[in-house]
């Protein structure tokens, strides 16, 4: 064992670079893996992280129980918290805002938030709340002060005193829920809801089920599973599909270049195998020198390669302040993936016995004599090169054609620089298009009414039809010192008739129906009495012109032309677009699908709106179809989109075929002049603070308004981008790094082992000029195959991926990367010319008789 070790380091001192290649190749392998391995396993904590900001840290509420309930909730076990609120009241209809008023425990408060002002309730009407909540109402955020409210189904008004003030909770503020909490005497109070945490790695659904059981809550109206919370946590720590494709690949590929570079130092010492076999030593011997070597340096490469690949994570980490997890400012945790590396070291260990046993069968037939001689090649017939290259040889200058034939010639050569070169191509392919879904679903995930405005002033109309945003607040909003943009829409909740024949996709409508009647929330479409059809609920919108422009992105036929919209019926209809999730059950998409019924531009539609007052709960469940008369509006479309851009979420949302028209029509056909909807962009530098306040005293005006600002929300957002772009860019440098590595060993090796060859050219009276392009010529053939190749493969590839991965989902139509291809085909034919011109140089200038002489 000592003398075999002192063997393979002796042979590791000898050959200086080719070990250093070697450890250089497993380092770059091992990095990335280790890289995107650390990458992967904090984004799956940093997605357990998001699910907790986005849903709450609670896997499960238990929604109004009672005392004793609530003691076998608190018995329950492997709670980590238990955290407790119960309902007081809500605003009145007409109120500055529509707000809960809760009890609430401390912990509950702490939560999603933190106490940044005062101290939490303790006497009778004292209050904590957020800030925004009470920028929205057009109040400062001082200590102390009195806010007063009719409270719904209560005979006199109630004043509250402000003790405590919160920060913004995330999910409240994105939502518009607006709250404030009252000190929480569970002695006092009969009804609960409690918000239960359990350790994480304890059987989560078991507890929930065995709590249910024993305190016999009815499934429908106590429970409220915090579902894909819970699957983020089942999920978190395990290596997912995509960490263990990437790390096997990077182990494959690194490991084509440890062969070839072990195959050229095996050749270099191919004297002396032969003088140890002359000696005694056995085949089993040569094999353990083979595999000691690999797995020393290995043993050197994977330290280097694990700090590297992790150093690197934490860097991109510090560099954009998230990792691809992050989502509205949470800071992904650094995790050390322990079963990455153990996966990196065991793809690496597996990589050198499996060259040591490739390498070791090359040469165990190999005579002693015959190895001490290097005589390689004794017995072997002359290749004869096919047909093809053959008659493109009879076409082509005598130069290629010895290039092409000599290419050919060496088969295995050939194949291993034209994988080398297509193994490199066709994952970045892969990364890029994988890339390219991930944009797309963060895209999609930005895409709310919360995200499309820097602020946000939103009344629904729900408390008070009658008292909505007017022309003058819109006016004093652009006023505003900062604001740049204002957009503006206004909602009529209307109805629309669609005959059978024209309905394309009627399930869609059904399994939402199936959905509200889940909830006792009536329907979304019903079948109608007078027509042959159906009737379903929409929207009959009025845009400014601000806001119309911001349709064009969306814009699937037709055209949207402001002027026209503005003095006759012409309008832009928002067209639901559906697709088939899973095992039927239909959804909506933006970029993709089928429409939900034929309707096409330069169709005329019709909407209705009641004659008369509506009870609004009624009406928005679709209960009152007998008993309403409407007045009917008609229509011409003249653009259809695949999102309406601006919405309140409430009525129809997603599911309603919208029409859009300009809100100057809207208020010479209907009256309309007041906007429920609006989206206000700042200036660059502009203070958003400031111009909050600015926005909260006016929306404070308009009773039912709610003003958020999102201007550090979006921030994260674009921060969080800019971090994704960086390690996908990431990813695939290092791919193209190890790619171009091997290539070059591989071609330059193909190059120099042709050297006595290329001595004979040369003494035959080749010129300098003939022997480079004849060089550069072979190299150019390598980049133009390997693309060739690459094209094909990635392109069905690409095919696999988007029918398997869930692609139309994301509202995405196949489309080829010609970018990425044509960047491929670009790259591979400069490395085919650069590795094939830098070892033809060192030929030019090796002496001709010592070039005829060596022996290959």
């Amino acid at each position: 064992m000592g003398n075999d070790l002192s063997i393979v380091l002796k042979y590791i001192k000898s050959y200086k670079t080719r070990s250093l290649a070697i450890i250089l190749s497993v380092v770059l392998g091992t990095a990335l893996i280790i890289g995107v391995g650390t990458m992967s396993r904090s984004a799956q904590q940093a997605d357990l992280e998001k699910m907790k900001r986005e849903l709450g840290t609670h896997h499960v509420r238990f929604k109004d129980i009672n005392k004793e309930q609530l003691e076998i909730v608190k018995k329950g076990k492997d709670i980590k918290d238990l955290r407790i609120t119960s309902y007081y009241a809500s605003t009145d209809n007409g109120e500055k805002l529509p707000l809960n008023i809760n009890y609430a425990s401390e912990n509950y408060l702490n939560e999603a938030s933190k106490l940044i002002k005062g101290r939490y309730p303790k006497g009778n009407h004292e209050i904590v709340i957020e800030e925004w909540v009470l920028n929205s109402m057009g109040l400062e955020s001082t200590l102390n002060q009195e806010i007063t409210f009719k409270l719904y189904d209560k005979e006199k008004p109630e004043s509250f005193k402000v003790v405590g003030i919160l920060s913004d909770r995330y999910i409240e503020k994105g939502s518009g829920i607006c709250e404030m909490f009252l000190n929480f005497d569970e002695s006092k109070l009969n009804k609960f809801d409690a918000y239960v945490e359990f350790n994480e790695g304890s059987e989560i659904d078991k507890n929930i089920n065995d709590i249910s059981k024993e305190a016999k809550f009815n499934r429908k109206e106590n429970i409220r599973r915090n579902n894909m919370l819970i699957d983020s946590v089942m999920a978190n720590g395990r290596l997912d599909y995509e960490s263990n494709v990437t790390a096997i690949t990077m182990s494959f590929f690194a490991g084509l270049v440890m062969y070839s570079i072990y195959s050229i130092s095996v050749y270099k010492r191919i004297r002396e195998y032969g003088v140890l076999k002359a000696l005694g030593s056995t085949n089993f011997k040569i094999f353990n020198l083979m595999l000691y070597e690999l797995l020393i340096l290995s043993a050197i490469a994977l330290p280097i390669g694990i700090i590297i690949g992790m150093s690197g994570a934490q860097i991109s980490n510090k560099l954009v302040g998230n990792m691809s997890g992050e989502i509205m400012g949470i800071e992904t945790p650094f995790v050390i993936p322990v079963k990455m590396i153990i996966l990196a070291v065991s793809c690496t260990v597996s990589v050198a016995l499996v060259i040591s046993i490739f390498t070791f069968i090359k040469i165990r037939k190999l005579a002693p004599m015959d190895a001490i001689r290097r005589n390689l090649g004794e017995g072997k017939k002359i290749k004869k090169n096919n047909i093809i290259v053959n008659k493109l040889s009879s076409y082509i200058k005598i130069t290629k054609s010895i290039s092409m034939r000599n290419m050919f010639r060496n088969k295995k050569g050939f194949i291993m620089i034209i994988a080398s070169m297509s193994i490199g191509g066709i994952m970045v392919i892969k990364t890029s298009y994988g890339f390219s879904a991930g944009d797309v679903l963060f895209e999609n995930m930005a895409r709310s009414t919360y995200s499309n405005g820097d602020f946000i002033m939103l009344n629904s109309g729900y408390y008070s039809s009658d008292n909505l945003i007017t022309d003058e607040h819109i006016n004093s909003i652009k006023n505003i010192d900062g604001i740049d943009k204002v957009k503006t829409a206004s909602f009529i909740r209307t109805r629309m008739d669609i005959p059978k024949d024209k309905m394309l996709d009627l399930n869609f409508y059904k399994q939402l129906n199936e959905h509200r009647k889940s909830q006792d929330r009536g329907f979304e479409m019903i079948e109608s009495k007078n027509i042959d059809g159906y009737t379903i609920k929409q929207q009959l919108k009025g845009y400014n012109d601000e806001m119309l422009n911001s349709l064009n992105d969306y814009l699937v036929s037709g055209e949207i032309d402001i002027s026209k919209m503005k003095n006759s019926n012409s309008v832009v209809l928002y067209m639901p677009y559906t697709y088939d999730e899973y095992e039927g059950y239909r959804d909506t998409v933006v970029g993709g699908g089928q429409p939900v019924v034929d309707i096409k531009v330069g169709d005329t539609v019709k909407v209705k709106i009641p004659k008369e007052k509506v009870d609004g709960e009624m009406y928005w469940e679709m209960r009152d179809m007998d008993n309403l008369d409407y007045e009917y509006h008609e229509f011409k479309v003249g653009g259809i989109v695949n999102y309406s851009y601006a919405d309140d979420a409430t009525y129809s949302y997603t599911s309603g075929i919208d029409v859009i028209t300009s809100s100057d029509y809207l208020e010479k056909i209907t009256g309309v002049d007041t906007h429920n909807l609006v989206f206000a962009d700042m200036k660059e530098g502009a203070d958003h603070k400031l111009i909050s306040k600015e926005l909260g005293k006016i929306g404070s005006q308009v009773p039912g308004t709610v003003t958020t600002d999102m201007v550090e929300e979006k921030i994260a957002t674009e921060k969080m981008d800019d971090q994704r772009l960086m390690i996908n860019y990431g990813v695939v440098l290092v791919i193209f790094i190890i790619s171009a590595f091997n290539i070059f060993n591989n071609v330059s090796y193909n190059i120099s082992s042709r050297t006595s060859e290329f001595g004979i050219l040369r003494a035959v009276g080749i010129t300098y000029e003939d022997f480079k392009n004849m060089i550069v010529y072979e190299g150019i053939l390598y980049g133009i195959i390997s693309s060739a190749i690459v094209f094909i493969l990635g392109i069905l590839l690409q095919i696999r991926m988007y029918d398997t991965y869930g692609f139309e989902g994301y509202g995405m139509e196949f489309t080829i990367s010609y970018s990425y291809y044509l960047l491929i085909i670009i790259t591979n034919i400069l490395i085919g010319i650069i590795a094939t011109y830098l070892p033809a140089r060192k030929i030019k200038e090796s002496n001709i008789v010592e070039a005829i002489n060596i022996v290959e």
